[in-house]
């Protein structure tokens, strides 16, 4: 079975479609979201999905990635931005990737289906294209104390067996009005994380997830390869 690790801050509009999209998968697993906002609860009652409100901001990015990794239960983790969603069938791909290439660290496609402002556009490859990580692996590494580039460190940089023949798997969405941390290259945690709380959303109080797809976007990649 495979843990997805949702980290999410006040974007919750796009966190009910990356919820979507994991209920959507026919492979058993689990949901993890770390959402840091600490004026905001999500509710969402689901015996596979586990909501964690926490009430202090983490000071990076990274930080909060190796928090929400230690929450997760099984041995393989998925990392799923709350802005990307997960392909038809990513997860079972994921479980038959794995038992045909055991005894690799990191599982990842070597593409991903990349969406502008919530239209298909092309198959394109960037850091993250859907980057599976096992237990024993996180455990070795050291996290970087980053609000960007950190995926290019914890992937790339700790001379990984990476096995990259997973079925594309993940739906990268980019623009949408919304702020994207990799947009704005290497800067200090403490300015990535002011320019979140200037553009995103000021809702407080408790909110009550209501999953479900904005677009057709499956529909859309019915002709891409890979699917």
């Amino acid at each position: 079975m495979i843990s997805v690790l949702t980290i999410t801050y006040k974007r919750h509009h796009l966190l009910e479609e990356a919820i979507e999209s994991f209920l959507k998968q026919e492979a058993d697993g689990e949901m993890v979201i770390v959402n840091d906002n600490p004026e905001v609860d999500y509710v969402y009652n689901h015996p596979n999905i586990k909501i964690f409100n926490v009430k202090e901001r983490f000071p990076s990015i990274a930080s909060k990635l190796e928090w929400g990794f230690q929450q997760c239960k099984y041995d393989y983790i998925y990392r799923l931005d709350d802005d990307d969603l997960l392909a038809p069938n990513a997860l079972s791909n994921v479980v038959k990737t794995i038992e045909a290439h055991p005894d690799n660290e990191i599982y990842r496609s070597r593409d991903m289906y990349f969406f502008v402002n919530n239209v298909f556009e092309k198959i394109s490859s960037n850091v993250n294209n859907g980057n599976i990580y096992t237990k024993a692996y996180l455990d070795r590494i050291e996290f970087p104390d980053k609000s960007g580039d950190e995926d290019a460190y914890i992937t790339f940089g700790h001379k990984a067996k990476i096995c990259e023949e997973v079925p594309t798997s993940m739906l990268y969405r980019w623009g949408m009005g919304t702020f994207h941390i990799s947009g704005m290259g290497i800067q200090p945690n403490k300015i990535v994380l002011a320019q979140a709380d200037k553009m995103l959303d000021r809702i407080k109080g408790v909110i009550q997830l209501n999953p479900h797809f904005d677009h057709n976007y499956y529909k859309q990649i019915e002709k891409a390869p890979n699917l």
